[in-house]
């Protein structure tokens, strides 16, 4: 008998301890945390303005997104050559949805226009000027800077004339060192 009160006991001893374990790991676990980028505000003066009544139509698309990019997780570097995925700050969608559609917001803004269709747009949408873009890297440090490079190119009507085709590195500092601030910074 008192061996057997004795193994209940070091079994209660154990199980309490291990419920006592999971309960502190549940209570340590981190909500996740979602982001989504921002366009330029409404009020930015386009760059561009055209004297016909017809607005511009432009066509963005094809997009590519460097495959370490196309994730959930938002990509900080921590290196050179060395990136982080964050466990607890994701994207709110695909970031390649989330690039066009800021892409898109951003040109109908500076080029003031309201004639922006995506890729793959309808055969009805008459785009005057496509342009295409290979997303590199767009990453960044927190607390540090964030890069975005990317190749992109201008096709005439219908896609059979390159107008103008390069590489560009854009880059911002992050106001802090929280994914909100990346977020922001990108």
């Amino acid at each position: 008998h008192d061996m057997i009160g004795y193994q209940l006991m070091r079994w209660s001893m154990f199980v309490s301890i291990g419920l006592a374990l999971f309960a502190a790991g549940c209570a340590s676990t981190r909500n996740s945390s979602f982001y989504t980028l921002q366009a330029l505000p409404g009020s930015t003066q386009p760059v561009w303005s055209r004297s016909e009544t017809r607005p511009l139509a432009i066509g963005i698309g094809p997009v590519t997104l460097a495959d370490y990019l196309n994730r959930p997780q938002i990509t900080t570097r921590t290196g050179p050559n060395e990136l982080a995925f964050a466990e607890y700050d994701r994207w709110a969608g695909p970031l390649l949805d989330n690039l066009k559609r800021v892409l898109a917001e951003n040109l109908a803004i500076l080029l003031n226009t309201s004639r922006i269709s995506v890729y793959p747009w309808e055969s009805t949408a008459q785009v005057e000027y496509q342009v295409k873009l290979d997303v590199q890297q767009f990453d960044g440090a927190l607390g540090g800077r964030v890069e975005l490079v990317a190749w992109w190119s201008v096709y005439g009507k219908d896609d059979d004339q390159l107008l103008l085709s390069r590489k560009s590195r854009l880059s911002a500092t992050a106001a802090g060192s929280t994914y909100q601030s990346l977020v922001l910074a990108e």
